[in-house]
């Protein structure tokens, strides 16, 4: 008992980026998705998802956008074995990518499994002290444990380094580690975009790194964040996920579900914006 408990991380950020209690996240989960549920494109793609962005600030603050993605793809009866969360690292701590390998991840609604033989497949270094201060991993687990059967598991990858090629080793180790364990997944890319900036800057600036991803020119959208010095903090996830899918089908898809910012819950002065985006075949 001692020895599980020791290998489960515990949650970092509840009570701050969501609620501590099981009954105030859950609630909070349906009443989010209460009021988007009329805007939710729920429209049947052709084959499969294959993941999506999805914003990891306050649930109270993104959770608007993310909802969209969780109950399209739910809707979409995709039901995942394993949930790979692509994350940025915002303290600097760990390798430049590593997997994680808690053998479980608490958070107030549930404590989720980590697929450890498709996390060991990805061959990349593992970490705990990487995920030590990390938030943008474990805002994501709620939604998964509220929107996808329990036995769903997870697999968190840390990328400290968002290079393009950085991005580009990520993608096929995942996708080896995935035709080699046979695990049905859902990729999720987990990053906000601008940050602290007006309305209108955030649109423009947003606009810039999503006509690279819809023209998805995954080296494009690191280009653009370096040329025009856009303060999305996952573009290296969001590369992850465009060169998965091209492995995956060159032919792929993607469907901009929703996008906001904070100043729906508070101060619009300077706001945080957040796009949820579904990609699929």
């Amino acid at each position: 008992m001692a020895t599980e408990k020791a290998n489960t991380r515990p949650p970092g950020v509840a009570g701050m980026f969501y609620p501590s209690g099981r009954d105030e996240v859950n609630s909070l989960l349906d009443r989010l998705l209460g009021e988007e549920e009329p805007d939710i494109d729920k429209n049947p793609v052709p084959g499969a998802v294959l993941g999506g962005i999805v914003p990891h600030a306050g649930i109270e603050y993104c959770g608007r956008q993310a909802v969209h993605f969780f109950e399209a793809a739910r809707s979409n009866l995709f039901i995942a074995e394993t949930v790979v969360i692509v994350h940025p690292n915002h303290y600097g701590l760990g390798p430049p990518i590593s997997v994680d390998d808690h053998h479980s991840w608490k958070v107030s609604n549930g404590t989720a499994e980590t697929d450890l033989e498709l996390a060991g497949e990805m061959k990349l270094p593992f970490s705990q002290a990487a995920q030590r201060r990390e938030h943008s991993a474990e805002v994501i687990v709620p939604y998964i444990k509220h929107f996808f059967p329990e036995e769903t598991r997870i697999v968190c990858l840390n990328m400290l380094d968002q290079v393009h090629d950085a991005a580009v080793e990520a993608a096929g180790r995942i996708h080896t580690a995935v035709r080699k364990t046979g695990r049905r997944i859902l990729l999720v890319a987990s990053s906000d975009f601008s940050h602290f900036v007006s309305r209108t800057e955030a649109r423009d600036k947003d606009d810039i790194l999503l006509k690279a991803i819809l023209d998805k020119d995954s080296r494009g959208v690191y280009e653009k964040a370096v040329d025009h010095d856009l303060s999305v903090c996952g573009c290296g996830p969001i590369m992850a996920l465009m060169e998965y899918s091209e492995i995956v089908e060159p032919d792929y898809r993607i469907r901009v579900l929703s996008r906001g910012d904070s100043g729906s819950a508070g101060n619009s002065t300077d706001v945080v914006s957040y796009v949820s985006a579904l990609f699929y075949i």
